[in-house]
């Protein structure tokens, strides 16, 4: 059999407040099961009541008795993992505020297509998209702009002819 360990007073009365807010969060629905198994209440008898899986309501209980309450907000952590460290995202900002003729780069601006290439160039990555460029650049708040070409004139009295 399969049950909390007994509760403190803290500690019911806070799975009490939890369990009466009413709402539809999950942390109302552990603690209903967690009242429930401090009432003795088997798990198969809880999962049925609360209609959920007998593993989920063991895991409930695993989880208070090692972890007390901040089981009733689990670190969920959702979605892939990052594709690419701290570091290589650094090194891509980094690369990103460096004018790209200061490093010897035959262009003014940098696009992002030509920025995902030069750090792969540098092997600060194997791989990147421009696209991914674009998110570490977003992410670290620096705007990017569409680069605009114009083409200078070899003429050298341009200057005087362009202000009449």
């Amino acid at each position: 059999m399969l049950f909390v360990r007994e509760l403190t007073n803290q500690e019911g009365q806070h799975l009490l407040r939890v369990a009466r807010r009413n709402t539809s969060g999950f942390a109302v629905r552990r603690a209903y099961i967690l009242l429930a198994s401090a009432q003795k209440m088997k798990v198969k008898d809880i999962a049925s009541l609360y209609h959920c899986a007998e593993d989920h309501v063991c895991d409930v209980i695993h989880a208070f008795n090692e972890d007390g309450l901040d089981c009733l907000k689990p670190n969920y952590r959702g979605g892939r993992p990052a594709t690419f460290s701290k570091e290589e995202r650094s090194l891509i900002i980094e690369l990103a505020q460096i004018p790209p003729q200061t490093i010897g780069l035959p262009f003014s601006h940098w696009s992002l297509a030509k920025l995902a290439q030069a750090a792969m160039d540098r092997g600060i990555v194997t791989s990147i998209t421009a696209e991914t460029v674009r998110v570490i650049l977003n992410e670290a708040h620096i705007t990017y702009q569409n680069t605009k070409t114009w083409k200078q004139s070899n003429d050298p009295e341009f200057e005087t002819k362009k202000n009449e």
